[in-house]
């Protein structure tokens, strides 16, 4: 049996974590239903604004106290100007020596100033949403760049010292056989980047590509995923990349640490348009929708349009739900220190049966007992988990 992945202790500093949602893109895609505006400089900068209103009004970290890390999604982060992303930046709250600092960017709003303005201000970590490198692929997933500059773009990033380089891919769109996803991967990793997120495409009904599909003009054929995700496993672990987690592959030590404490139950406080928070035991959320969150702001209250406390045990079996989709699975006593449930009680009824079909592992080491999904049936890990809630 493969071993667990070795490059995340089990002991981390215990530091809550900070994102911070940019919700404006250049264009919509075709298969997008994440919260998302056309941007327009105007809105940017009033949203910005309100962005640092409700940092000051809900200042979660401070000097003595800093994010264990940051990460800016969207949206597209990078479709900010300059000057813009200069203001963002500077509002952030400081960070710890040694953090991860993520920024996601989309290849066709990248530049070498904007770069630059990234990396000056402590920026370690960028997350490329290429998607593919297939002409037909973009232009069905209506992506603005093509192939060419999505190797610009990352290659401009390596050279200006970025230590994180992280590239997504989705693969079973309508049309790509696994051969073409086969030279995607191929062509990711020639670009020399550390981090592969790779995603089996989800058609929601509200995005263009569902109602094109639902009209009749693209045709899906039914794809057997398990081929796509065999082919990940064989390429890029043979470039020395490890799947550690059900949708993601890293070089050793280049795992994304912000998300694999999120995934381990970790706080984080989220700002911004439709953004979520884990902050001390509450899990709330911000207003969707952009001109909402901004009169909510500006008129001196809070964007929060949802809250809620879960019960401790329900927290529990929430944390080992989304925990054990990484490849290195629970740890016995670090789970009971951070949910105060012994991973063996909380699930006395269901486990041996999960055991005795293989579905969940058991090893025992130096660590103490450790509880994992195998990777042969990572492909089926959903099923897996409902027995878990």
């Amino acid at each position: 049996m493969r071993t667990a992945p070795s490059f995340w202790p089990d002991k981390q500093p215990n530091r809550p974590s900070c994102y911070v949602h940019i919700p404006f893109c250049l264009s919509r895609c075709s298969y997008c239903a994440f919260s998302s505006s056309l941007y327009d400089r105007e809105t940017a900068d009033a949203y910005l604004d309100a962005l640092e209103l409700e940092m000051r009004a809900r200042p979660c970290f401070s000097r003595g106290h800093p994010p264990a890390s940051v990460y800016l999604g969207g949206g597209t982060p990078s479709v900010l100007s300059s000057t813009q992303l200069d203001y963002l930046l500077a509002m952030l709250p400081e960070m710890a020596p040694g953090s991860e600092f993520t920024c996601e960017l989309n290849p066709d709003s990248v530049d070498s100033e904007k770069l630059s303005l990234l990396r000056e201000r402590g920026v370690n970590r960028l997350s490329f949403g290429v998607q593919t490198f297939d002409a037909a692929g973009l232009a069905l997933l209506e992506r603005r760049h093509d192939a060419a500059a999505a190797r610009r773009a990352v290659g401009l990033a390596a050279e200006m010292g970025f230590p994180f380089l992280s590239l997504d891919l989705i693969h079973a769109w309508p049309g790509q056989t696994p051969s073409m996803f086969a030279r995607d991967l191929r062509q990711a990793i020639d670009l020399g980047v550390t981090h592969l997120s790779c995603y089996s495409l989800s058609i929601e009904s509200g995005t263009g590509l569902g109602k094109r599909i639902a009209a009749g003009s693209v045709t899906v054929e039914e794809k057997e995923g398990r081929e796509f995700w065999d082919l990940a496993e064989a390429i890029l672990g043979k470039s020395g990349f490890e799947h550690y987690e059900t949708s993601n592959f890293a070089k050793p030590g280049r795992a994304c640490r912000h998300n694999v404490e999120i995934w381990k139950g970790g706080e984080y406080a989220g700002y911004g348009a439709s953004a979520h928070s884990h902050w001390r035991g509450r899990r709330f959320a911000n207003a969707g929708d952009i001109h909402a969150y901004l009169d909510s702001l500006f008129q001196g209250g809070s964007a929060e349009v949802f809250s809620e406390q879960l019960p401790p045990e329900e927290k529990a079996r929430e944390c080992a739900v989304f925990w054990l989709r990484l490849f290195a699975g629970i740890n016995a006593e670090e789970f009971a220190v951070r949910t105060g449930f012994r991973f063996r009680d909380l699930y006395a009824g269901v486990l041996p049966e999960l055991v005795e079909k293989g579905y969940v592992s058991i090893d025992s080491g130096q660590a103490g007992e450790r509880f994992r999904v195998p990777p042969e049936y990572q492909p089926v890990l959903d099923s897996i988990l409902a027995e878990l809630l």
